[in-house]
């Protein structure tokens, strides 16, 4: 075993489940299961399996290699080949990702390197030769990489109906052997081997051995040691290729003479996947375990229903239970009167049976005293639960297979989720079940699915459901479509339909799929910059800034507690709409998609859309609203001020019949794309860093530049987020060390004075350096124009945000153009404060004069909210006041600009 493996592991283990060594072994660690604090341990020696100490009430395994993939991966860049020894690195990885004894494997393997044309990308391998010629290897070099292409044959190898033997194993010493296990992969044939298990490797279910059992059959002739020859357990994985071609290879082979049999690590090979290297490493091919895999290997070939529902019968006892046969799932009943009587019918009919042993003349009549009934026309499955930790809702997650018709072509299983509810009773479940699966037919009883429920949900996997695509911070990992990345390793999503980072199992609860990425990791195509800064210039590139800095929203929230919003104006035709569609291309969105209107959706509309994605952008298109449309088409910009530090928007009921609400943190970023800027409090304001996209300097190069930048397939940039989110510790080590420069210098900078302004375009400068450690094709030329322009961009704001509202603005320029066109004497002055150093606005007159001089106001409900924030005049009060007129009238009181403060 590799020290250093072991102790990188030791360390690990210690960490991640608090695990002390004592006497030989890692002990009372918590178990993520159960979380029992003292009851997890593994051998100090080999951890590899991590076992739950309390086996009757939780019984969890975990593999160490599942649990610290990292660990066990680049094995070629960890262990360098050298002239004493060329197979440093093959060695390393059979002794410590497989568990192997290489001492009896030396010759018979070689490291060697694979070159894949198509994704030119390269693996060391561990090489073995084949029988006829040709190769198998297996790639040891972040094997994920190559998809399902983790092992490769050489062209032409010629193994058909051959078998790879261990060394040492000659057709001679085959021969004379009591049983040999046919398995499908060359880790497994060794694993069997060095379990004192003769074994050879067909190296693919689909290959019959029938050159290598003539071969065998030449060589056992008349050698009296040999007898009638061993017996052939076909022992491949599970799946229902296995499954199938074991049932296919006993039969062939018993047709051919041969005494066959099968081996399963579960019956019907169900259960979750584990192969007998697996097993192997796990300990688990004990004498019990042989036997256990044997009898299960039976049950999956039995020739029919009562056979099969025998064997279980004898194994356990059970007076009625569930079984599969031929892909539809029946029901057994056994009763003791039933086979007695049997039993005293056969005595009568066949008096040899008395002379046989009592349990012998049992089992003849066992066999014959099953009563099936079939209880669906399908089979099905419970995969896992999914759970979403936020709300009180899961699913069942179920496989729904079809039985084979002759002639025809097989069904595709289908996979659905099933409530509780749907699973509690045999009609919902019927309902459910034909509504999923086209053509499957229920006609059990509730009773009966019960029973079948406990039974699969005996060791049910739990996996973790969230509601949005992105980054989820409660598992450090990005979720995007069919595509997951965990600190800095790419996933795709098994064929279950869920993720599995670490020690996490994690799917995205709705099928719907935001993004569609097609990602390589020796590719990133950047030839794009050049066109964007052409068409848009530096603003192009504060765009595309953004769009990175949300891929890390929550980071950046959770260490300065806000990140703010991008506003992007400008007339229509200026490209706006092009821009924000190509950068949708290199996150994978599908779709023709530039963002939604919140003036055409419903607040759960809204909601919805605001809480769908993590770490991604949010565009809200306002298009040319403003303050001329009705209020009631206008969406509230400052409903978003939440959003700014990652809390709720809005707050929903969850339909349980309590008190409980559900309130979704905002997980992604704001961008406002619309003609006109955005009219809101000064607080709102103030959380927006603003650009404009107007057509000076457009030409007929900036055009071009743009057309070239829109005829880009999404294909070919997707896998820019995916390059992205691999580098997340590099790009915030980055971030962290810029932002805090860029804020020092910015609160420097002449003329600003608002902290949070200067807070915001910090976090846009710092992340324009820190994504540069993977977008580094930027001149540096460009790359100081946009950091001027974001200096630039930081003192407009902090202009605007000295200015009043445009509604308060257009309060005052009413109230300016009536109060100088009044009369010297008048009955009803806009003006009721007696000295010169006020102001005072009688609201209700105001209006009415307004509308006597057919003046447009705001709505006075938002007016009234936001004169209190009045700058260019200051509130004073809301009260009674003395007026010119005499009498007490209530009004609105402000401080006349260049007038000292009223106490």
């Amino acid at each position: 075993m590799r020290e250093d493996i072991l102790r990188e592991v030791t360390a690990r283990l210690t960490k991640d489940y608090n695990l002390r060594e004592r006497g030989g072994f890692l002990r009372e660690g918590k178990c993520p299961q159960c979380n029992d604090k003292k009851a997890l341990w593994t051998p100090a020696g080999h951890p590899w399996v991590l076992r739950c100490g309390r086996v009757e009430k939780c019984g969890w395994e975990g593999e160490t290699k599942s649990l610290y993939p990292e660990i066990f991966d680049d094995w070629s860049k960890r262990y360098k080949a050298t002239k004493q020894n060329p197979n440093a690195a093959a060695d390393a990885y059979l002794i410590a990702a497989r568990g192997l004894d290489i001492a009896p494997l030396k010759g018979a393997y070689t490291q060697e390197w694979y070159q894949d044309p198509e994704l030119n990308i390269g693996s060391a391998t561990v090489r073995f030769p084949m029988p006829g010629g040709g190769y198998w290897q297996r790639l040891i070099d972040q094997a994920h990489r190559f998809g399902d292409k983790k092992a490769t044959f050489s062209y032409g190898g010629g193994y058909r109906g051959k078998v790879w033997t261990y060394p040492g194993d000659t057709i001679e010493t085959l021969a004379r052997a009591k049983e040999i296990w046919i398995a499908e992969g060359v880790f497994d044939a060794i694993a069997l081997r060095q379990n004192d298990i003769v074994a050879v490797s067909a190296m693919s279910c689909n290959n019959y051995p029938k050159q290598f059992l003539a071969d065998l059959r030449k060589a056992i002739g008349d050698d009296p040691e040999a007898g009638a020859g061993p017996r052939l357990i076909f022992a491949y994985d599970q799946g229902a290729a296995g499954v199938d071609y074991t049932i296919s290879h006993v039969a062939e082979a018993r047709k051919a003479g041969w005494s066959a049999g099968a081996a399963q690590v579960q019956m019907d090979g169900e259960g979750e996947k584990r192969d007998w290297n697996d097993l192997h490493q796990a300990d688990r091919l004990q004498p019990q375990n042989i036997e256990q895999y044997l009898w299960a290997g039976d049950v999956t070939i039995a020739g029919s229903a009562d056979e099969k529902a025998f064997l279980i019968y004898k194994r356990f006892k059970t007076a009625s239970f569930p079984l599969v046969f031929n892909q539809r799932q029946l029901w057994a009943s056994f009763s003791l009167e039933r086979i007695e009587s049997i039993l005293e019918g056969l005595r009568e009919t066949d008096p040899t049976i008395a002379a046989l042993p009592y349990q012998d003349q049992w089992e003849q009549a066992a066999r014959q005293a099953a009563d099936i009934t079939e209880l669906a026309n399908c089979t099905f499955r419970t995969l896992y639960f999914q759970k979403d930790a936020h709300i009180e809702e899961g699913a069942y997650f179920l496989r729904v297979d079809f039985p084979r018709i002759k002639g025809q072509p097989r069904r595709d299983a289908v996979k659905a989720t099933f409530s509780g509810a749907n699973l509690s009773a045999g009609a919902e479940f019927k309902k459910r079940l034909s509504s999923v699966a086209p053509g499957a037919q229920w006609t059990g009883t509730t009773g009966h699915l019960d029973k079948l429920m406990q039974r699969q949900w005996a060791s049910i996997r739990m996996v973790e459901a969230i509601q949005f695509t992105g980054y989820s911070i409660d598992h450090e990992a990005y979720l995007l479509g069919d595509v997951g990345v965990s600190q800095g390793k790419v996933e795709k999503v098994n064929k279950d339909d869920y993720f599995v980072f670490s020690r996490k199992a994690v799917k995205l609860r709705t099928a719907d799929r935001l993004l569609k990425i097609n990602y390589d990791a020796d590719r990133l195509d950047l030839d794009w910059l050049q066109p964007v800064y052409e068409a848009w210039g530096p603003k192009g590139y504060v765009v595309l800034t953004f769009w990175v800095l949300s891929l890390f929203a929550e980071q950046v929230r959770a260490a300065q507690d806000s990140l703010g919003f991008l506003e992007v104006t400008g007339p229509p035709g200026t490209g706006k709409s092009t821009l924000i569609a190509f950068l949708w291309k290199l996150m994978g969105r599908v779709g023709n998609y530039e963002g939604f209107d919140p003036t055409k959706a419903t607040n759960a509309g809204i909601s919805r859309t605001l809480g769908q994605v993590g770490n991604l952008p949010v565009v809200l298109i306002e298009g040319d609203r403003n303050q001329d449309t009705p209020h009631s088409r206008r969406f509230e910009w400052d409903e978003l001020k939440t959003a700014y530090n990652g809390r709720a928007v809005r707050t929903r009921a969850i339909a349980n019949g309590g008190m409980e609400t559900f309130e979704p943190p905002f997980r992604g970023a704001i961008a406002i794309v619309q003609n006109d800027p955005v009219e809101a409090s000064p607080a709102m304001r103030e959380r927006i860093m603003g650009l404009t996209i107007d057509k000076a300097g457009w030409g007929e190069h900036t055009r071009e530049a743009a057309e070239k930048v829109a005829r880009i397939d999404r294909d070919d940039v997707s896998g820019f987020i995916v390059h992205i989110v691999c580098k997340e510790a590099e790009i915030l080590k980055c971030y962290r060390e810029r932002f805090a420069q860029h804020r020092d210098a910015m609160l420097k900078q002449r003329g600003i004075r608002n902290n949070r302004l200067a807070l915001n375009h910090a976090q846009l400068a710092a992340m324009f350096d820190a994504m540069q450690i993977v977008v580094n094709k930027i001149p540096k030329a460009a790359a100081d124009a946009t950091h001027d322009f974001i200096r630039d961009m930081l003192t407009d704001r902090q202009r605007l945000v000295e200015h009043d509202h445009p509604h308060v603005e257009l309060f005052w320029e009413r109230f300016d153009w009536i109060e100088a066109n009044e009369p010297e004497f008048t009955d009803k002055p806009i003006n009721h404060a007696r000295g010169s150093d006020l102001i005072a606005v009688n609201l209700v007159q105001f209006e009415q004069k307004c509308g006597d001089l057919r003046l447009s106001l705001p709505p006075m409900n938002e007016l009234k909210r936001l004169l209190k924030n009045s700058k260019a005049r200051k509130f004073v009060a809301h009260k009674p006041v003395n007026s010119k007129l005499d009498k007490t009238v209530n009004c609105w009181v402000f401080q006349r600009p260049g007038t000292p403060p009223t106490a």
